[in-house]
């Protein structure tokens, strides 16, 4: 079974000073703000109101997220990131030093120009369902915690002709 292994951005077998003032204020040093649960785990929130012990480790909050980054799957294996924001966190501002050493390694792994400009959209669902000649049907179901493209401009006509629209044509007001 799982055990946590990263809990507010520190590893439990490392835990330190630095690692109890995270956890006092629910707190992501890969966001530099307040744990948010990876932006989908709303579900896993606690209510410290009902957990009197953990409510005097962090004061001042109702309600948290978990904090958990990533989990241990067995002693011995590599840790499994579960938190989007552990991985890469696309909030505005300066980045940490954790998310630009990230982010560069992210560019070379596979060779996105970081003097240009993309887009990022996090928690992307895509969904699609076909059958082929022999009326076997296939599925894709999937949840992309990232997807990042390069931006460019195209013209409508263009956009058109790409997506099988051959007889508009954009006229200006």
């Amino acid at each position: 079974m799982s055990k946590i292994f990263e809990l507010y951005g520190y590893r439990l077998d490392r835990w330190n000073s630095e690692a109890e003032n995270n956890l006092s204020r629910a707190w992501c040093p890969f966001m530099d703000a307040e744990c948010d649960g990876g932006g989908n785990r709303f579900q896993s929130a606690i209510d410290l109101r009902v957990n009197p012990e953990l409510q005097e480790k962090i004061p001042n909050k109702d309600i948290i997220q978990v904090g958990i980054c990533s989990l241990l799957p067995r002693t011995g294996e590599q840790p499994w990131i579960v938190c989007p924001r552990r991985l890469l966190s696309l909030k505005g501002g300066s980045l940490s030093d954790k998310q630009s050493f990230i982010r560069k390694q992210l560019s070379d792994l596979v060779e996105l120009d970081i003097s240009k400009k993309h887009l990022a959209w996090s928690e992307v669902k895509i969904k699609t369902e076909s059958t082929n000649n022999g009326d076997e049907a296939k599925s894709f179901d999937y949840t992309f915690d990232y997807i990042v493209s390069g931006v460019q401009r195209k013209k409508v006509e263009e956009i058109a002709e790409l997506i099988s629209l051959k007889q508009y044509r954009f006229e200006p007001p």
